[in-house]
């Protein structure tokens, strides 16, 4: 079944510069973790999995087809860290703070903050007419190449995690 899952995951991968899918994204995200949950699963019943868990919304579950924007990648990658694998939140999300659209979307901002705090997702520069301002870019829909830099950064904190544990 792992081998079954890596080709799968390549499979999604493959094309990095096209559009990720939200369940796409979901199938990778829970296949960083090692766990037989994610390796037993159908997407469908990851997806309500997660659901479940809370760390997907309604929507997610309903239309996993939808093109994954950076705003639902904080939301998702937030909740997935917290709640799967029992990162706290950070304390100290200063340098999220430089962000200008980062209160945009009230409910998003600390998703947001979290994942930018902790590096997984990168501001973006914007040149305005006075100077050059970060922004996080809510709606813009990201491609495979950017979800597979995420993931390898979130499989470094998943293996850090397990590393305290064991």
């Amino acid at each position: 079944m792992e081998l079954q899952t890596k080709k799968i995951s390549k499979k999604i991968l493959d094309n990095s510069s096209e559009e990720i899918s939200v369940g796409e994204f979901v199938f990778l995200l829970m296949n960083c973790k090692n766990s037989s949950t994610s390796k037993n699963l159908s997407l469908t019943e990851l997806l309500r999995y997660g659901h479940f868990r809370l760390w997907l919304e309604d929507q997610d579950e309903a239309h996993p087809e939808n093109p994954l924007n950076r705003q639902t990648a904080a939301r998702i990658l937030h909740e997935f860290l917290r709640i799967e694998c029992g990162l706290d939140d950070l304390q100290d999300i200063t340098s999220a703070t430089k962000l200008k659209d980062l209160y945009t979307c009230r409910v998003c901002t600390n998703h947001i903050a979290q994942v930018c705090a902790r590096g997984l997702m990168n501001p973006q520069k914007i040149q305005t007419s006075e100077k050059e301002e970060l922004i996080f870019n809510h709606l813009e829909v990201m491609k495979k190449n950017e979800v597979q830099e995420i993931l390898k950064k979130v499989k470094e904190i998943i293996f850090s995690l397990e590393k305290q544990l064991s």
